[in-house]
């Protein structure tokens, strides 16, 4: 934008990124990350020992151990956990991508043919990246910002919809 160029952001929306974040992956990306064994195997138990039960009505049902999701509740590492763990969505993008806790903001250059199919090839990569990380994107919330004049508002699509 500053040097007068066509620009758009894609802005992206997880859903639910802090019940979301499988708690078997991110043990992984902590060693990735160069966490020492020691760590990692700390941060799994403390996941390990999250359980929760659900009260309805005066209805309560058998506790339940917690595999997916990160408690920020007096948890500094609720708040932790979910950033390491989307750190690597960021992987062969030639765009500019911010993420902060559960949004993600993808934008570049539209002015010329190949950046139009260079963001939606790594919207695509994002739309693989959630998959492969068992995450969804909230698609009623994400929006599109078309920024500069003479913008064509070119129509990016999340994967085959």
């Amino acid at each position: 934008m500053d040097n007068g160029r066509v620009t758009d952001v894609i802005c992206l929306y997880f859903c639910k990124v802090f019940d979301m974040v499988p708690q078997n992956i991110i043990a992984t990306k902590l060693d990735r990350h160069g966490f020492d064994g020691w760590t990692i195997r700390w941060v799994r138990n403390w996941l390990a020992g999250c359980v929760q039960r659900v009260a309805v009505n005066g209805s309560v049902s058998k506790w339940k151990p917690v595999t997916r999701g990160v408690s920020t509740q007096g948890s500094v590492l609720g708040l932790i956990l979910p950033s390491i763990f989307i750190n690597d969505i960021d992987s062969g993008i030639e765009c500019t991508l911010s993420n902060f806790a559960d949004n993600t903001r993808l934008n570049g250059a539209v002015d010329l043919h190949k950046g139009k199919h260079a963001i939606q090839r790594h919207f695509n990569r994002r739309k693989d990246w959630a998959r492969v990380n068992s995450m969804k994107f909230k698609k009623a919330k994400g929006e599109v910002l078309h920024l500069g004049q003479g913008n064509h508002q070119h129509q990016f699509r999340l994967g085959d919809e």
